[in-house]
């Protein structure tokens, strides 16, 4: 099997050194927050609840937004099926001005099923369709014949797509693809012989914006490179391909903040909780 790539990036940092004590405890503390708020999803394919999706309780990446209301901080995690992840996560939670801590969700499926989400919850998370459309990379090379050659070109891929956003206040971003996947899979389905996770940020922070998969799979006509995006933001976004437009999440009508036409993408605050001691902002 491959061995999963993980970037885990520091949730606190003083302005000079490595992180104290203090800290790493408050980045440990919302750590074990989100992932108890992780685990309360039961995530099926089928209607029988007998292929149930298995959560990766370490996450497969950390980030922080220190623009948006007070700073937020969240994890990435995902649910795989057969070793692929069918479903990614952002739980994450920022402070309020009346003592609060709020926690926020943000799913998307990447399942070539219509999934059932099982929760003790009001807050409902209801697919309608799978998940994110698999469309083949304009002019890839075939998917090479071993692992350490296919991640070259997976790495040479992703290099070449890029994004932007636009705010509901018209403020545009322009955004980056992080230069490492934030997961490598392999997986026992027949059809997919690998493939990797990356990310599309802003500058105002390192939380996602757009997640793009990138897979060598099975096909009529022999093996191919195949993508596929889903939305992480609350902004319209646009995805670019070596120059050429190849998906856009466009915010209005049906596709509103909470959630896009078909419900693939779902967002939520979930609650809100008393402050954890020594988070709130001085």
């Amino acid at each position: 099997m491959l061995a999963p790539m993980l970037v885990l990036l520091s949730l606190a940092a003083p302005t000079q050194g490595t992180p104290g004590p203090a800290s790493a405890t408050a980045a440990d503390r919302l750590l074990k927050l989100h992932t108890e708020d992780a685990s309360t999803y039961a995530i099926f394919r089928d209607s029988q609840r007998s292929e149930k999706l298995e959560l990766r309780r370490e996450p497969i990446y950390r980030w922080t937004n220190p623009t948006r209301v007070g700073g937020q901080v969240g994890e990435v995690y995902i649910w795989t099926w057969r070793g692929r992840p069918d479903v990614v996560a952002s739980i994450f939670s920022h402070p309020t001005k009346d003592g609060q801590r709020v926690l926020c969700h943000e799913l998307h499926s990447l399942s070539q099923a219509v999934l059932l989400v099982d929760r003790d919850s009001p807050n409902r998370w209801e697919p309608q369709a799978p998940g994110v459309e698999l469309k083949p990379v304009d002019g890839a090379p075939e998917p090479a014949d071993s692992a350490a050659r296919r991640l070259v070109q997976l790495r040479a891929i992703s290099r070449e797509f890029a994004g932007r956003s636009l705010s509901d206040q018209n403020v545009a971003w322009d955004l980056r693809l992080l230069p490492q996947p934030l997961y490598r899979y392999e997986s026992t389905d027949a059809d997919v012989i690998d493939g990797a996770l990356f990310a599309l940020v802003s500058s105002a922070g390192t939380d996602p914006e757009i997640m793009l998969a990138v897979e060598a799979r099975k096909t009529a006509g022999g093996p191919r490179w195949v993508f596929g995006a889903a939305r992480f933001s609350d902004m319209s976004l646009w995805l670019t391909h070596k120059g050429r437009e190849v998906w856009t999440s466009i915010r209005g009508g049906e596709n509103t903040f909470n959630h896009d036409p078909m419900h693939r993408f779902r967002f939520y605050q979930d609650r809100s909780i008393p402050e954890l001691d020594g988070l709130a902002p001085r």
